[in-house]
């Protein structure tokens, strides 16, 4: 028996250090790293900051020695293996990405700036992660887009290669919003805004010949002359390409002689720098003249004023190609690049707008009632963000296109004018396929999952967007008039479950502008769209489905456990809740499965019951876990409707209730107290051991 308890105290003691030990770090170090982090104080002043972020890190760069690792990167279609490049992230690490060069400058462009260079790169260690990063006169410019956000890495400050801001876009200092003017045009017609319920798309590229103008005052900003013009234009368009690429295979070239249109004096430029309406027909008028119609496909202008304007549909017809408009009095990064150039761009490709709000910028003539599927201002990028008042779902627009733009957009270069003057070459990327699954007729207020599938016969990393697919009138977000979107769209995930409202939202009681629970009967529908982020030429899918809601049930809600909670594991304990009429037609639901989580309610892996009655009351056996944060779950068990209880409950397995008792006299400091405990637990199972051998 002594030897027992030494063996017991020992082990007590053991585990009682380990729990105490500390953990060992691990630092990660890339490839092929040309960066330092350095303190902002050491920094000399060289030239006007042109980026600016509230909560940044500061690094240098051996610039020589990056332009010389990336002369090795292997050029788009090459059979050589993409070259690895340490990337600096905002939170301190480093992240490898495998870069791979393309010419997004023409030839003729290419050979009077051989120091301009564009590439895209991935990562193996985080299939979420796309990058687009460029070197030009200005230095070393990237946007990285993944899971954790979005990063950036530009110039410290003008006419300096060799220090730069790492810094997350939501911690980019604010800029003052930029209304748009207008978009002008006819509205697509309904042959190309009516689309198929299932689609895919990405076996093929299309490359369009951009003519991108500046004005005087564009110029000026980024330094003044035509290489530090044509340097920003190009940082602009390789991440408008990035966007383009993995939503639409698209992708623009600057015209080899681009050059010639990039303005650097205010007072002999063609362009009226603050008046965006008049741009629109000087820059038609000034591309024909110095291009010549032929010889471009799309035309843009950038300045420091006049707003956004551009016509609908308008790429490859040549009297209105060159009739788009882009200005702004701080034109770089995010803000600029996604909320402006890519919308204004998008119109010119066919995408109307997708906001549904009606205060602000929402409430002027902008709306087009077939497309405003977005509550509010909308999220994404032929939305608006950032300018409705009230009503806005966050200042800036999200890095990806609604799936009503996708139709749009992919209808019009496809199918419609934008396929006249593309040059069309084959990707080598399978797309991917997309399965909204089946729809259900649903209880009103109430949660409820959407579970989609997708699959990619390449293998590349996929990723989800679960939208609404409703418009309806005009009204402020989370109000349901039965027609109207009422759920708002999220950046895409590596998950293809929705679950609606959002799951932190249900687990804290809370609400997301923008999203709110169906009260009306009504039609609800959901389209999936699957991305497969294919490098350089994306390939996406869609998939639609119809779920109906019926207000005459509803809302179905856990009644137990709302309140502060706590169970012992292997005891029985009672679930109760609301059926709220769900097991009537045409809801129809005879049975539901009740489901435990012990980590707060984001993942369900423990079955408590399986198909039981639905009749409002069961008891269930407490699963033999330790866990503060345990949820229940009750879902119907051939629907998709739920509810969880309200808050965490504390359960204690019940042999901790014995061990409880051993350490807590050990934690009192009495030594005896402890080997007292410990006899005791020593007794019991003695005692159990002996039944089972009476037993046998």
């Amino acid at each position: 028996m002594r030897k027992f308890l030494f063996f017991m105290v020992a082990a007590l003691l053991l585990v009682l250090a380990s729990s105490t030990a500390a953990q060992p770090s691990v630092s990660a170090e890339g490839a092929a790293n040309v960066w330092s982090q350095i303190d902002e104080s050491t920094i000399p002043a060289a030239g006007q900051a042109t980026y600016r972020a509230d909560t940044y890190l500061t690094y240098s760069a051996d610039f020589g020695a990056l332009r010389d690792l990336l002369s090795a990167a292997p050029r788009e279609g090459s059979d050589n293996p993409a070259l690895a490049l340490a990337l600096p992230l905002p939170n301190g690490s480093f992240v490898d990405v495998s870069a791979t060069e393309y010419a997004m400058l023409e030839a003729g462009l290419a050979a009077k700036y051989p120091d301009f260079h564009t590439y895209y790169g991935t990562s193996a260690s985080d299939p979420s992660l796309r990058a687009r990063f460029d070197l030009t006169a200005l230095g070393f410019n990237a946007v990285i887009w993944s899971d954790a956000g979005t990063a950036y890495i530009a110039p410290y400050q003008l006419d300096d290669t060799v220090h730069y801001l790492v810094y997350w876009k939501h911690d980019a200092t604010p800029t003052s919003p930029l209304n748009e003017e207008g978009v002008l045009g006819e509205a697509v017609g309904a042959a190309l805004a009516e689309g198929p319920a299932s689609f895919n798309t990405g076996e093929q590229l299309r490359s369009y010949r951009l003519a991108m103008a500046a004005t005087g005052e564009y110029t000026i900003y980024h330094g003044g002359t035509v290489a530090n013009g044509l340097a920003a234009i190009t940082t602009t368009m390789n991440r408008v390409n990035g966007i383009y690429e993995n939503d639409l295979s698209i992708r623009m070239l600057l015209i080899a002689n681009n050059d010639l249109i990039v303005y650097t004096d205010p007072n002999t430029d063609p362009y009226t720098n603050n008046d965006g309406f008049a741009m629109l027909a000087q820059n038609q008028a000034n591309l024909d003249a110095v291009i010549g119609s032929a010889n471009y496909d799309i035309g843009h202008v950038f300045s420091t004023g006049g707003g956004g304007v551009a016509f609908l549909a308008s790429v490859c017809n040549a009297g209105t190609k060159a009739r788009g408009v882009t200005g702004s009095p701080n034109p770089v990064g995010d803000p600029f690049d996604v909320d402006y150039v890519a919308h204004e761009m998008g119109h010119q490709y066919g995408g109307n707008h997708t906001f549904n709000g009606t205060t602000n910028a929402c409430g002027g003539g902008n709306r087009n009632a077939s497309t405003a599927m977005e509550p509010g201002s909308g999220s994404t990028i032929q939305a608006y963000a950032g300018i409705c008042g009230s009503e806005n779902l966050q200042s800036n627009s999200d890095p990806y296109f609604h799936s009503i733009s996708l139709q749009e957009m992919v209808n019009f270069s496809q199918s419609g004018g934008g396929n006249s003057c593309a040059n069309i070459t084959s990707t080598g990327n399978t797309p991917p396929t997309a399965d909204a699954g089946d729809g259900y007729t649903i209880p009103a207020q109430t949660y409820f999952e959407l579970t989609g599938a997708g699959t990619d016969a390449d293998g590349d990393p996929l990723t989800y967007n679960w939208e609404q697919f409703d418009a309806g009138a005009a009204a402020p977000p989370n109000t349901d008039d039965g027609t109207r979107a009422i759920f708002r769209s999220f950046e895409a995930t590596a998950s293809p479950v929705r679950t609606l409202p959002k799951l932190d939202d249900i687990l804290n009681n809370t609400t997301t502008f923008g999203e709110s629970l169906p009260t009306t009967n009504r039609n609800l529908t959901f389209r999936l769209v699957v991305r497969d982020n294919h490098p350089g030429s994306g390939g996406i899918a869609w998939d639609t489905v119809d779920h109906t809601v019926v207000n005459t049930a509803g809302p179905f809600l856990v009644s137990s456990q709302n309140t502060a909670t706590s169970w012992v594991g292997n005891t029985s304990e009672t679930i109760t809740w609301d059926v709220a009429n769900t097991t009537a037609a045409p809801v129809s639901c005879a049975n539901v499965d009740i489901l435990f989580s012990s980590d707060g309610g984001y993942t369900f892996d423990s079955e408590l019951l399986a198909a039981t009655p639905n009749d409002g009351s069961e008891a269930i056996t407490v699963p033999n876990v330790n866990t503060t944060t345990g949820r229940v779950k009750v879902i119907c068990s051939d629907n998709i409707f739920f509810d969880i209880n309200n808050v965490d409950i504390l359960v204690e397995s019940s042999t901790s209730a014995v061990q409880q008792s051993a350490f807590s006299a050990s934690n009192s400091g009495s030594l005896a107290g402890a080997l007292a405990a410990l006899l005791g637990l020593t007794v019991v199972v003695g005692f159990v051991a002996l039944r089972r051998r009476q037993s046998a």
